[in-house]
């Protein structure tokens, strides 16, 4: 009844009990630990409505917005000994008649430390595409808000928004 392998049953199985509690406790104390961030400042300047094509799209051109953006905030206080990393993105919501809730990430950062959590940008462009996926831009009202992702080394993902603009009138389309 004792012998070596019913030892090492219950060896392995203490273990593993004691790592499944330890690691429940530690994904549990990331929701206590309070993530209060100081208000960040996001500006977006030279609203432009194109119409283009699409790299990967022949269909025709289509309407894309084009952008600038100034964007500070301190990201340090998400930063704690079960961060693993935080994703930061700028998102555009806006609704039109054929899809009444839209939201459109034209801009990300992951960071990885807090030695970078801090983020001053200036005259910023967007990263990604930000086309119309219906017909037009026509009396569309975009709100910009900067959001994050917070990835534990264990536990749930955390996410939240940092600032939101007031809506920001598109103009016309620019035609060559």
């Amino acid at each position: 009844m004792h012998n070596l392998i019913s030892r090492a049953n219950n060896a392995s199985a203490t273990a593993t009990t004691v790592l499944l509690t330890l690691l429940a406790l530690i994904s549990l104390t990331s929701f206590i630990i309070p993530t209060n961030i100081d208000p960040a400042s996001l500006k977006v300047s030279n609203l432009n409505v194109k119409l283009a094509r699409s790299a990967y799209d022949r269909r025709g051109a289509k309407e894309h917005v084009f952008s600038n953006f100034d964007l500070t905030a301190d990201l340090s206080p998400l930063f704690h000994w079960n961060t693993k990393q935080v994703i930061v993105y700028l998102v555009a919501d806006y609704a039109t008649p054929k899809h009444p809730r839209n939201s459109v990430v034209v801009w990300d950062r992951i960071i990885r430390t807090s030695k970078y959590s801090k983020i001053n940008i200036a005259r910023g462009k967007q990263k990604y595409e930000f086309k119309e996926i219906g017909d037009s831009f026509r009396n569309v009202t975009i709100e910009w808000s900067l959001q994050y992702n917070l990835q534990p080394h264990v536990g749930a993902l955390q996410w939240g928004e940092i600032v939101r603009t007031e809506g920001m009138k598109l103009p016309p389309v620019a035609r060559k």
